[in-house]
Parts: C-alpha cells; structure tokens; sequence
C-alpha cells in the first residue's frame, strides 16, 4: 500500500450520522443472527459490517502493470442512546478499519489515487472516527469528535460512496480541496429550513485518519472553519440542488514559491450543481457538477472542476444498480509547478482524469462494480495510464 497525497475536503452534502444505521437485514449475508440482531437494534446496538477487495491494474501507459489487490474491513457500530434509556436524541458512532494488500501503486505520481478505500499510511488496523450526535429536532443536529469525512458522503447520490460505493477514485470519493483531511476532530452543526441546509463546521486541520485516537497536538497547527448553504428545488419538474461551501484554515505549510519558507493562511471556495435527468419511483440519474478556488500557496490546489453523470442504472431497469461517469481537473498550485519547473523545466503540470464504473447488485448483499480509469499525471515524465478494476463488496 502506497501513501496519497494528504489533502481532502469535507464532503459538500453532509450527511447524517444515522444514516448509516441499518433499518432492516434482509441487505446482508449473515440476516438477522435468529433475532439476535434485531434485539440488539431495539436496545441501541446497530452494527453494520462490510468486506471490500478491489484488484486493479494498469492495461496501458505506465509500464507498471503489477496486479494491485487489496482488501477492506469496515464495521461501524452505533450506540442509540434514547433507546438504551441514557439521552434523548443522543447517539454514539464509531467505524473501524482493517486493510491490507497493495493498492494505488501504478508507477506515476498524482494528487488522485485511483483506490481511494487504500487512501492514507501504511496502518493494518485503526479507527476512523468516533464521535457523538444529538437530534436537537428533525431539522436540527450537531456531531462533535473524530469524524470520518469519507463515511459522511457515504449516501451522496454522485460523489461519495465511502470508498466502498460508487467511483474508486479519490477525486470523486472525496474531491481534494487541499483544506480538510479525511479524518478530523471537530464539530458540526446542521440546520434544515424549508428548502436550505445550513451546516457550520470548525475542526483541527491535521490528518488524523489512520492515527485511531491520538488526540495529541489538537489545534496546535490552527483552526479550519467551514460554512456551506444548499438549496433544494426543482428545474424542469427534475429535483435539483445548488450548494456553496467556504473553508479557511490557519494552518501553516510550506511556502511553494520559496520552499525553504513557510506561510500562513489558505481557503477553498467552492459550488455544486445537482439535477436529475430521469426519475422514476423514487430512483433517478443527472448531471453533477462542482468547481472549487483556492489559494495555491500554502494550499496545493489553485483551482478544480469535477463532474459527470450517474445514478440508477433505470436504462436497464435494473434500478438496484448504479453507475457513472466521471471526468476532474486540478489546476495545481501555480507556485508549486514554478518553483519545480525552475529546477526541472517543465516537470509539473496539472492533473486530470475520467472514471467510468458499472455497480452490478448481484444480491442484496454483494456489489460486484467494474470501473476503468484514465489519468494523467502531475508529472510529465510520467505516462498517462489506463488503469482497469473489479471491486467486490460484501454486507454482512
């Protein structure tokens, strides 16, 4: 397993803790355990458990053609307070991950990894997240400690998936923005009224993802504060969203125009577009499209474009499946590709790549998702690369 590139944005849809809960069995291999399962759910205790194993493997460019196979465990297990009689609308969440193999190793250099479920160090075994959510209303809540950004776009309708679901590649499973790791401590509120999401976010910025729960150094490298607004609607009687976002962090990094200096202060800005193209008995597909800008120096990114189509695969009428197809550009810190060039004339340059996948649902519980990807790279020594995969998800 190889490391990416550190930087990650907080998905743009947050979505609710409970939204992982399990409300029924019937998905998973193992079923209800004889109504063990269903009694621990009465009392508070959900368990949702997922093995993932993606094989990947360059068909052309790169000359780095090893099969990459690796394997993903995910149990996230939640603790409903209210019914186990301690706080109303209160709830504790945690996600562990086990992994191991070789994975995002295709002889080139990227900010994208096209294994996002591999994304992070070396670990075998960690904690993602743990943190508490309270249910002030059906319109109001509020999660606090390690969250795990990648599981919050888990049900996204295009980006997203957890890394288990959807695209493979990090651009779509969680488009970098330079400001926001996959994994961090902090806070979140959100507010639904009438047709706005409201969500405030303020959060240590260091990478915390495969550190399980060393709270050490909290905000000793500053403070990230988030506000995002999205507004739901209809366009053409097709539902629809439009969303900003605003990041600033403190944080300090390496100054790209001098790299033996450092700089202070960095942002990410940025806008979504959402609308469904075919609807049909609550399943839909559309067009995605997101654009962010940002600073450049300390942050990586000067600006990026992300964008597709996907959703149920209702041309088959096979709705259970989904699929998509992606394409993103990172115009990378114009400072950073300088002070490169000028030891190394015309070493760097900006990156970009398209994703396509199919998710066929063989069962309830098994997900079989063909994909085939084409990047090209940061560097331009560097070959573009097709790379193929199949990825299995098992619920148990």
């Amino acid at each position: 397993m190889t490391k990416a590139v550190r930087f990650l944005p907080l998905p743009l849809i947050i979505m609710s803790a409970s939204s992982v809960a399990s409300t029924g069995f019937n998905h998973t291999l193992t079923g209800d355990w004889a109504g063990i399962r269903s009694d621990l759910n009465a009392n508070g205790f959900n368990f949702d458990i997922e093995y993932t194993n993606t094989l990947q493997s360059v068909v052309a460019g790169s000359e780095q053609k090893d099969l990459n196979n690796s394997h993903r465990f995910d149990m996230i297990t939640s603790l409903d307070l209210e019914k186990m009689g301690l706080w109303e609308g209160g709830k504790l969440t945690t996600q562990l991950v086990a992994r191991g193999g070789t994975a995002n190793d295709f002889g080139y250099t990227g900010l994208s990894a096209p294994n996002a479920g591999q994304y992070g160090h070396d670990e075998d075994v960690f904690i993602s997240s743990l943190f508490y959510t309270h249910q002030f209303s059906s319109a109001t809540n509020m999660h606090i400690g390690k969250i795990d950004a990648f599981e919050l776009l888990r049900n996204a309708p295009f980006f997203g998936g957890a890394t288990r679901h959807g695209f493979l590649n990090l651009a779509f499973a969680a488009p970098p923005s330079g400001v926001t790791p996959p994994s961090f401590v902090g806070a979140i509120a959100n507010h639904t009224i009438d047709n706005w999401r409201l969500s405030g976010m303020i959060y240590d910025p260091r990478d915390r993802y495969t550190d399980s729960l060393d709270m050490s150094g909290l905000f000793e490298d500053g403070v990230n504060v988030n506000l995002s607004a999205t507004y739901n609607t209809d366009w053409f009687n097709r539902s629809s969203s439009i969303s900003t976002s605003l990041t600033y962090s403190t944080e300090e990094g390496t100054d790209f125009s001098d790299l033996s200096a450092t700089a202070q202060y960095k942002y990410n800005a940025r806008v979504q577009v959402n609308h469904n193209l075919v609807e049909r008995d609550g399943d839909s597909w559309g067009l995605y499209l997101r654009a962010a800008l940002a600073d450049g120096n300390p942050n990586i990114i000067d600006g990026t474009f992300v964008g597709g189509l996907g959703g149920s695969a209702l041309f088959f009428d096979r709705p259970m499946d989904t699929w998509g197809l992606g394409y993103y550009y990172y115009d990378l810190s114009n400072a950073l590709q300088d002070s490169i060039n000028h030891i190394s004339p015309e070493l760097a340059q900006d990156e970009s790549g398209f994703e396509a996948f199919y998710a066929y649902q063989a069962m309830p519980w098994l997900t079989l998702t063909g994909d085939i990807q084409y990047v090209v790279p940061a560097l331009s020594t560097d070959s573009a690369a097709w790379v193929a995969g199949l990825r299995t998800n098992i619920r148990f």
